[in-house]
């Protein structure tokens, strides 16, 4: 939350105005300029791969309990590999690498477990 006196609640009364006479071209730049960070995108990216991460060895616990397949097993391994290989590549800041590998990777071990 803001004070009312305070830059950032002055920021936002101008970019309201700015936008309110803007054309569709200038909004769009005025968005652009409101991307995130590239470090809010690195901890993004790290809370998802930890997150992944934690919820593939959660699963990969359930399966071992429920006597799956080894097959299941080493699926839910490998998504949980992928996962903390992007939240590391996300932390040393290689967000686009990181998720690409997980896409990538994830896609593979679907079509591993469809055949």
């Amino acid at each position: 939350m803001t004070a009312p006196h305070s830059d950032e609640s002055e920021r936002r009364q101008n970019l309201a105005l700015r936008w309110q006479t803007a054309t569709p071209r200038e909004r769009r730049a005025m968005m652009r300029e409101e991307r995130d960070s590239p470090e809010s995108a690195r901890h993004t990216h790290t809370f998802l791969g930890v997150f992944f991460m934690v919820a593939a060895i959660v699963q990969t616990v359930r399966a071992v309990t429920r006597h799956e397949s080894a097959t299941v097993v080493a699926i839910l391994v490998a998504a949980g590999v992928l996962s903390g290989a992007m939240a590391e590549l996300s932390r040393r800041g290689r967000t686009r690498l990181g998720y690409f590998l997980l896409v990538v990777g994830m896609i593979a071990l679907a079509l591993v477990e469809a055949l």
